[in-house]
């Protein structure tokens, strides 16, 4: 008897090797894979401009200059309704944010949009400390509870998308039902840390305040996906409304979603594959993709910096307050 229990613990666990083994090689080479589709399609691109008619290219964007503006309104619209969100998940764990400090607060993490794996998120949270509102554990929780609304708030979108397609009387329906399975699990799991310090109240999670988080925070990726057909309605090919809200948001997240820095390469490459594979002319993915991240992206970066110095600013004016 003790020789066959000796056999079974010293028996390789095969099951979980080939579980862990993919996993581990994704991880792996998840960055190398991303940088490569960003090579591949911007020589692709470049080399199809330069040798295509691109005097035909830089005419058209020279014609439909008028786009920017609009462009530009649902990249505000976007990133006012992240804030709204963001704000409001503060203020459930009783943090003041709903002001011009938070609002500073808010686009100073924008600064941080180039750090890798979404360490950019520690900005808000350290400001927040700094500004005496609330302790750093309270302030990790308010942007952890923000992160995971967003992700559920983006897979309900999807899903929805997708549905659509199916039978669009569903589409709703389905959304509501992946929101509900995940705010429902939400709640579950805060019964587990209830002896811990990241207790959350009872019913935080399914609670009306978390789907209003959802939805504000859906409604802003539905404003990237109206900038991204903002920027593809004129260009020839099949690229249609529901691409754009699948795809934009899509491509974000996935590009997140591997580590790199703001998603670069990534987010870019998935947005050129998804516009090739809606026949968008190769010699115009170059000028629509840089066109769509400069206004929803690059431009940001600046404007978080200026966020942060305001702040450094006013942290010092405070400490000079406090010394007198």
């Amino acid at each position: 008897m003790y020789v066959i229990v000796a056999a079974v613990a010293t028996e390789p666990r095969c099951p979980d090797r080939l579980i862990h083994m993919p996993m581990s090689i994704l991880k792996k080479y998840a960055r190398p894979a991303a940088l490569l589709i960003l090579v591949m399609v911007t020589a692709v691109g470049t080399y199809k401009f330069l040798t295509g008619d691109w005097t035909d290219v830089v005419s058209y964007w020279a014609a439909h200059l008028r786009i920017i503006p609009i462009l530009v309104a649902f990249s505000i619209l976007d990133v006012a309704l992240e804030s709204l969100a963001w704000m409001w998940s503060y203020t459930r764990l009783k943090i003041a944010a709903f002001d011009g400090r938070g609002a500073i607060v808010y686009l100073a993490g924008r600064a941080g949009l180039l750090m890798p794996a979404q360490l950019g998120r520690l900005i808000r949270p350290d400001a927040m400390v700094r500004l005496g509102r609330a302790p750093m554990l309270d302030c990790l929780k308010a942007e952890t509870v923000l992160f995971v609304l967003d992700g559920v708030s983006v897979l309900a979108l999807l899903a929805g998308l997708i549905v659509y397609r199916i039978n669009p009387l569903l589409a709703v329906p389905a959304a509501a039902f992946l929101i509900a399975i995940a705010v429902y699990s939400g709640d579950r799991i805060a019964d587990r840390l209830a002896h811990t310090h990241y207790k959350f109240a009872p019913g935080f999670w399914w609670s009306w305040s978390t789907l209003g988080v959802v939805m504000v925070q859906m409604a802003g990726w539905v404003a990237h996906g109206f900038a991204l057909y903002v920027v593809i309605m004129g260009l020839p090919g099949a690229m249609t409304l529901w691409d754009s809200l699948f795809f934009g948001p899509g491509s974000a997240v996935l590009g997140t979603g591997t580590g790199l820095p703001g998603g670069i390469g990534a987010t870019e490459g998935l947005l050129g594959a998804s516009l090739s594979f809606r026949e968008v002319p190769v010699e115009h993915l170059a000028i629509a993709v840089a066109a769509f991240r400069l206004i929803t992206f690059w431009i940001w970066i600046p404007i978080g910096w200026f966020a942060l110095m305001l702040l450094r600013g006013r942290g010092m004016a405070m400490q000079q307050e406090k010394a007198l």
